[in-house]
């Protein structure tokens, strides 16, 4: 690694040239998590628009790739599947044909050394990389940013990584964007309509809450996946304000038995979704967001969606960016331990704040 950083072209330290023409091409990394990825299009966003061009390509996987569909802020978007040695072979060969003038490392959660950026950045041959990476060694970037301190948001540490193109990070907007096409809205209309009908109560009983809620089971992680029986009792109880309610339940495909068993106890509707759009759809055509900690919340806060968040303590640095609602930050050893009560409380004052 210390051989790669004394290979990479360019000045030790130096500042990033202003960009003034259509050539200044800029490549931003980053290829982890899909909610890593939606956090960062607020970043893309500021970036490019500090561009000639008005685009960034960035480099993504398969999966975090489909955050960026319609962003008119993103060019190209370049693939690598990190568990493949050709992916990694063929994005290199890529990255030497594309002359990029600054490649951007999106991560500043890890020193480069653990990652495989600074081998992509060799291959890119960009003579501008800007990254957060402080003054240990080696030196990968020579535009190097403040590391983030991992106290504040993280995308409050990822605002510096905007700086050196001339960005204010107080004049403009940070919320997290996806754009959804008219079919995909189309067909997330047409599952609310059906969730509609499924949750039409007996004639003569309260309207109550109207809202359309959305609710996921899935988590990114199994210890961070709440069990069914608290989901349904907390939701049984969210439906006494609401019994006209729309509920939609959705969860990875391998959980479709715990989707259907939770939506039926609570008269709600199970949907599949095998394409991370059909969720991002429902997300985006919901009025409030119930779900783990998961791309799921971050989707939520992109589409500026009210919700209620099970968020381990320690990761509320990653919590979804500026979006109404309520988090609950658990302390306990595992979320099953995470009392329903406590929940459901807190679901419903969600559906008494923005239920309308």
């Amino acid at each position: 690694m210390r051989l790669l950083g004394w290979m990479l072209p360019g000045a030790k330290e130096t500042a990033l040239p202003p960009p003034t023409n259509a050539d200044y091409r800029v490549l931003f990394i980053r290829y982890e998590r899909i909610g890593d990825m939606i956090m960062a299009t607020s970043l893309i966003r500021n970036i490019a628009t500090a561009l000639p061009g008005g685009k960034v390509d960035v480099l993504a996987t398969p999966t975090t790739a489909s955050v960026l569909e319609g962003n008119p802020y993103v060019g190209k978007v370049l693939m690598l599947e990190r568990n493949s040695f050709g992916s990694y072979r063929n994005l290199m060969k890529k990255l030497r044909r594309e002359r990029y003038t600054v490649m951007v490392d999106g991560r500043i959660n890890n020193p480069p050394i653990f990652t495989s950026t600074p081998l992509l950045m060799y291959a890119g041959r960009a003579r501008f990389r800007v990254g957060a990476g402080g003054d240990r060694e080696p030196r990968i970037y020579n535009v190097r940013v403040p590391e983030w301190n991992r106290v504040d948001h993280y995308i409050e540490g990822s605002k510096q990584l905007a700086i050196p193109f001339g960005v204010d990070p107080q004049s403009v907007d940070w919320q997290p964007e996806i754009f959804l096409a008219d079919e995909e809205r189309a067909q997330a209309e047409e599952w609310w309509r059906k969730a509609r009908e499924q949750a039409l109560a007996p004639a003569g009983s309260a309207i109550g809450v109207t809202r359309r809620l959305l609710v996921n089971l899935s988590a990114s992680e199994a210890k961070r996946r709440w069990p069914d029986g608290k989901f349904t009792a907390t939701l049984q109880a969210a439906r006494t304000l609401g019994p006209n309610m729309p509920i939609i339940v959705i969860g990875l495909p391998s959980e479709w038995e715990s989707v259907n068993e939770v939506a039926a106890a609570v008269n709600g509707l199970p949907v599949q979704t095998p394409q991370l759009r059909d969720a991002f759809a429902l997300v985006g055509t919901s009025d409030l967001v119930f779900t783990p900690d998961t791309s799921i919340s971050h989707a939520a806060s992109a589409f500026r969606k009210p919700s209620l968040v099970l968020l381990k303590r320690e990761h509320k640095p990653y919590a979804p960016w500026n979006t109404p609602g309520e988090i609950i930050a658990w302390s306990e050893d595992e979320i099953q331990q995470l009392p329903y009560e406590r929940v459901s409380e807190a679901l419903n004052r969600l559906l008494a704040n923005f239920g309308g």
